[in-house]
């Protein structure tokens, strides 16, 4: 290459590179966005979970029970009980049958709890409800994720229709709704 052609490409390299390099500084300082939250984000896998899977609408009526901890399935937290309501909302929001069984008084609900139903009454209890489905989910708590498990499980046999899983980072608006700061 001629001496005058390499000292006039110099500064288009030059200028190539500032601009390279002022681009991934300003993609550094792109503020992250915030963590999802818990509605958002059991919102958004619940309608995906009803969306695969057209059939449940077939396999109502549905009961929700609340979301226990996977380590001791019989005790929940603020944040089981919310999961579950939020979750509840967007079946019902899908145009899945679910039912409101605390209206009746007919299911236990043991207080500060909710509604347990992994246990071994649950086919009695769903069958004394007339449902045929219930809504059923643990969560685990690591160090800095929470992460949840739903599925939908036809009273019958115990089989799971359909099933998700998801996990957060783990907020101090979780850590309180899960009673741990």
């Amino acid at each position: 290459m001629h001496a005058s052609a390499t000292s006039l490409l110099r500064p288009a390299i030059a200028f190539g590179l500032a601009l390279a390099l002022t681009a991934c500084a300003s993609l550094s300082d792109t503020p992250t966005p915030p963590p999802k939250r818990l509605d958002e984000t059991l919102g958004a896998a619940t309608a995906a979970l009803v969306e695969a899977n057209p059939i449940l609408a077939e396999y109502g009526p549905l009961i929700p029970t609340t979301m226990v901890d996977v380590d001791d399935l019989n005790r929940s937290s603020t944040l089981g009980r919310l999961a579950s309501e939020i979750v509840a909302a967007e079946l019902t929001r899908a145009g899945l049958q679910v039912r409101e069984v605390r209206l009746g008084g007919r299911l236990y609900v043991e207080e500060h709890t909710g509604e347990l139903m992994l246990s071994r009454l649950t086919p009695r209890l769903g069958i004394d409800q007339g449902a045929r489905t219930l809504m059923v989910g643990t969560y685990a708590v690591g160090e800095e994720r929470l992460y949840l498990t739903l599925r939908i499980v036809r009273v019958g046999d115990g089989n799971a229709l359909a099933a998700t899983q998801l996990s957060l980072p783990l907020t101090n608006d979780l850590r309180a709704m899960l009673g741990r700061w």
